[in-house]
C-alpha cells in the first residue's frame, strides 16, 4: 500500500543539485526529454520543447555538472543522454525515493494545470506520495476513493491527480 503519511512538506523540499531538479519543471522537462529520447541534441530539446536556446544550454550545462545527463559523444553537434536518477531520502520515519518518473511527473507542471495545482497545494512530498499512489491505481490495488481518504483529500482532487500521473506510470 502506499505511504500514508499527511506531512506534505517532509525531505522532498530541501536543497542540493538533484532538490533543485525537482523545483525547475524546465530542467525536469529536458531531463526527461533526453531520458526519453538518448542522444539528442540541444537543437532537438530547443525544438521538441520549444525553449529559447540560451535557456537550453544552460539547464542543460547545469544537468550535465550535476551529473544527471552526460555528452555522449566527442564530435558536434553534442549528443546528450540521462543518467539514471535513484535517490532514498529518509527523515525520521518518512522515505521517499527520488527516481525519473518522480522528475517527469515534476516536469509535467509545465503541461498539466492539475499536476501544478497538485503541487502547490501537497508540495514535492504530497506528489511523490501521489505518485506511488498512481503506480498501484494503474495496478488496479487501489482507487480514487482509497488515496482520499488515507490522505485526507477530496475524492475527485485525488481522482484527477492519478490521472494526471497515470501517463507517468505508464510511460
Amino acid at each position: 500500500m502506499a505511504t500514508r503519511e499527511a506531512e506534505w512538506k517532509t525531505p522532498l523540499d530541501t536543497g542540493g543539485d538533484v532538490f533543485e531538479l525537482l523545483g525547475n519543471a524546465r530542467k525536469a522537462w529536458i531531463y526527461t526529454y533526453l531520458r526519453h529520447n538518448p542522444d539528442a541534441t540541444i537543437e532537438d530539446v530547443v525544438e521538441t520543447l520549444e525553449i529559447p536556446q540560451r535557456t537550453a544550454y544552460e539547464y542543460v550545462d547545469d544537468l550535465e555538472s550535476a551529473g544527471f545527463i552526460e555528452q555522449s559523444n566527442e564530435g558536434r553537434p553534442a549528443l546528450y543522454t540521462a543518467g539514471e536518477i535513484d535517490l532514498h531520502l529518509v527523515q525520521g520515519d518518512v522515505e521517499r525515493e527520488i527516481t525519473p518518473a518522480l522528475i517527469e511527473a515534476v516536469a509535467r507542471r509545465l503541461r498539466d494545470d492539475d499536476v501544478d495545482t497538485y503541487i502547490d497545494h501537497h508540495g514535492l512530498d504530497g506528489l511523490a506520495v501521489a505518485l506511488e499512489y498512481a503506480r498501484e491505481y494503474v495496478d488496479g490495488t487501489v482507487t480514487h476513493r482509497i488515496m482520499a481518504r488515507e490522505q485526507a483529500i477530496s475524492s475527485l482532487e485525488a481522482g484527477i491527480v492519478l490521472d494526471a500521473l497515470r501517463p507517468v506510470v505508464e510511460g
